[in-house]
C-alpha cells in the first residue's frame, strides 16, 4: 500500500495528514503555536516552531496509521503565505520571520508605489503591494535593520524553510512566489526590473519549480528526526490557498472557494491571468501550471470570533454559537467591522480597525457573536462585487475553513452571497491538496482535475433564505458605506497609538 503525506504549516499550527491515494484520511495530527508581536502591529514567528511542530505531527501521525514510513510514495507541503524568513551565508536563521498579519511596512508599500508607480506594478506583479508581503517586509529590513540585511544569503517563505529541513536545497514554487510581489505573475519568474529598481538583489530569492515538482528526497538527519525514510520524494508543494482550493476540488474556472479560517478568502480560478484595475485583490499563480485564480483577501475572519471568545465571550465556540442562533437575522441593527488587524479587500488599509455599531441595551452576548458572524461574511461579499467586475464565472460556492463547520455560518455565507453553498467531502482540505500535488509529483495521479475528480464529491448543500437575503442586502449597503466615513479617523486613532 502507497501513502501519500502533506504537511500544512499554518499561522496557528502544523498539521500533518497522511492520505491513502483514494483520498482517505489515515491519520491527521496538529500542533498549535502562537504568532509573537513584539510590538503593536508586529506579527513574528519563529521558524524553528515550524520545524519542531512538523516534526511532532509527522511522528504522531505515523504512530497513529501504524504504518512503515517507507510506504510514503511522496510528500507535499502547504504553507501561510507571503511571510519572510532571513537566513545567513551559512544557511542559519538570524531573527524571526516576519509574516503575513505583520503591519509594519506600511510606509515601505507607499515608497514602493512612489519609486514605481501603481501602474507600472500593477503590470509588473499583478497585484497590490500589502505590508507582511516579502517585498514589504524586506524593504522595512533594509531601512531598520541595514545590519541583518546586509549579512542575508536568502530569503525564504514559510513552507520552503520546513521543506529545506527535510530534504535540502533552497527552493520555492510558483504560487508562493508570486505571493511576495517579487514575482512577474503573468510570466512565472521573478522580476528583474522590480528587484534593481528597489534594490533588492536577486541572488537572494530562492530558485522556482511548479508545485508538483520533485525538488529533493528526505535526507538522512530529517529521517532521524521525524522517523520518515531517507530518499522518500518531496516535492515543492505551494502556498495555502491555491493549495486548500486543490483539497476542494477548485481547479477550474467557475468554481468558488469562500474561506473563513483566520482569515478569510474568496478565490477562483482563471485560465488566463488578469487584474483587478483598482488594486483591490489579488491574482496568483495556481499550484496548477496553466492556470491563475483571483482572490480577495481579508485579514481578521476566524481571528475576529477567536478574540472575541479569548477577551470577551469565555466559553465556548459551541455554546457562542448556541446564542448567536437565537438572534434574529441581522443582529437587531448591530454591525461589526471585522478589521481588528487592519484590511485587505478592498480597502487595502492597514490602518483600519475594527468596531461595533448600532450598539444599544438590548444586545447581549449573542448579538455581539452573530453580528461578528455577519460582519465577516459581508466582508468576504466585498469580494464578489469585484469579481463580478471583472467578468467572473460563478457557478457553485464552496464553503472552506472553520467557518464552513458551523451550520449557523454556512446559512449566513448562502444568505448573505444570495447562493447554494456547499461543502467538499474533505476535511483537511490544505494537507489533502499537499498530498495530492506529492501524488501527482510521484506519478500516482495524472494532473489536478483527474486526482479531484478521484477524490472529492461535494453535499452538504445550504441554500439561501429570500427573506433573508433581501434583509442582508438592506444590511450590506449600509455596511459597504462605513469604512469610506470611518476611513479619516481611523488614521488619525492609528497615528496617535503608533
Amino acid at each position: 500500500m502507497s501513502y501519500l503525506l502533506g504537511i500544512d504549516v499554518g499561522t496557528s499550527g502544523t498539521k500533518s495528514v497522511l492520505m491513502k491515494p483514494s483520498g482517505d484520511i489515515v491519520a491527521s495530527v496538529l500542533r498549535e503555536y502562537a504568532i509573537d508581536t513584539p510590538q503593536p502591529g508586529w506579527a513574528e514567528q519563529d521558524p524553528l516552531i515550524w520545524w519542531r511542530s512538523t516534526v511532532v505531527t509527522i511522528r504522531r501521525v505515523l504512530a497513529n496509521a501504524g504504518i512503515d514510513s517507507g510506504d510514503i510514495a511522496g510528500i507535499g507541503f502547504s504553507g501561510q503565505m507571503h511571510g519572510t524568513v532571513f537566513l545567513d551565508q551559512n544557511q542559519t536563521l538570524i531573527r524571526p520571520a516576519i509574516i503575513w498579519a505583520d503591519q509594519r511596512s506600511a510606509r515601505q508599500c507607499r515608497e514602493i508605489y512612489d519609486e514605481i508607480g501603481r501602474d507600472r506594478l500593477a503590470e509588473l506583479t499583478a497585484n497590490p503591494v500589502a505590508p507582511g508581503f516579502m517585498v514589504a517586509s524586506l524593504m522595512w529590513i533594509k531601512t531598520h535593520e541595514p545590519g541583518i540585511f546586509d549579512t542575508l544569503y536568502k530569503v525564504m517563505l514559510p513552507k520552503d524553510y520546513v521543506r529545506y529541513r527535510i530534504c535540502g536545497g533552497i527552493a520555492t514554487d510558483a504560487s508562493d512566489a508570486a505571493g511576495t510581489l517579487l514575482f512577474d505573475v503573468k510570466h512565472c519568474c521573478w522580476s528583474d526590473e522590480l528587484l534593481n529598481l528597489l534594490g533588492i538583489p536577486g541572488e537572494l530569492l530562492p530558485k522556482v519549480y511548479t508545485s508538483a515538482d520533485i525538488v529533493g528526497q528526505v535526507g538522512s538527519a530529517a529521517a532521524a528526526e521525524t522517523g520518515l525514510a531517507a530518499g522518500t520524494p518531496v516535492v515543492a508543494g505551494g502556498a495555502d490557498q491555491p493549495v486548500a482550493a486543490l483539497g476542494n476540488g477548485v481547479v477550474r474556472e467557475g468554481l468558488v472557494l469562500a474561506t473563513i479560517g483566520t482569515g478569510g478568502q474568496l478565490f477562483t480560478p482563471i485560465k488566463k491571468p488578469r487584474y483587478d484595475p483598482k488594486m483591490r485583490s489579488h491574482t496568483f499563480c495556481h499550484v496548477q501550471g496553466d492556470m491563475w485564480y483571483v482572490m480577495g483577501a481579508m485579514l481578521c475572519a476566524g481571528l475576529s470570533l477567536k478574540w472575541f471568545r479569548d477577551n470577551i465571550g469565555l466559553v465556548s465556540y459551541e455554546q457562542l454559537s448556541a446564542e448567536a442562533e437565537k438572534v434574529p437575522v441581522g443582529s437587531e441593527g448591530l454591525l461589526f467591522l471585522p478589521y481588528l488587524i487592519g484590511e485587505r479587500t478592498p480597502h487595502m488599509d492597514p490602518s483600519a480597525r475594527g468596531a461595533y455599531l448600532g450598539l444599544t441595551l438590548r444586545h447581549g452576548r449573542g448579538h455581539l457573536v452573530r453580528a461578528i458572524l455577519e460582519g465577516v461574511t459581508y466582508a468576504l461579499r466585498d469580494s464578489f462585487k469585484i469579481f463580478r467586475e471583472l467578468d467572473i464565472q460563478i457557478d457553485r460556492v464552496i464553503a472552506s475553513g472553520g467557518g464552513a463547520k458551523s451550520p449557523l455560518w454556512r446559512q449566513i455565507q448562502a444568505d448573505v452571497f444570495g447562493r447554494e453553498v456547499v461543502t467538499a467531502n474533505i476535511q483537511e482540505q490544505a494537507g489533502v491538496g499537499a498530498a495530492i500535488l506529492a501524488g501527482i509529483g510521484c506519478g500516482l495521479f495524472t494532473n489536478a482535475e483527474d486526482a479531484c475528480k478521484q477524490i472529492i464529491e461535494y453535499g452538504n448543500a445550504t441554500h439561501p433564505n429570500p427573506e433573508h437575503c433581501d434583509r442582508y442586502n438592506d444590511l450590506f449597503e449600509i455596511f459597504s458605506g462605513l469604512y469610506p466615513k470611518l476611513k479619516e479617523d481611523f488614521g488619525k486613532i492609528t497615528r496617535k497609538i503608533v
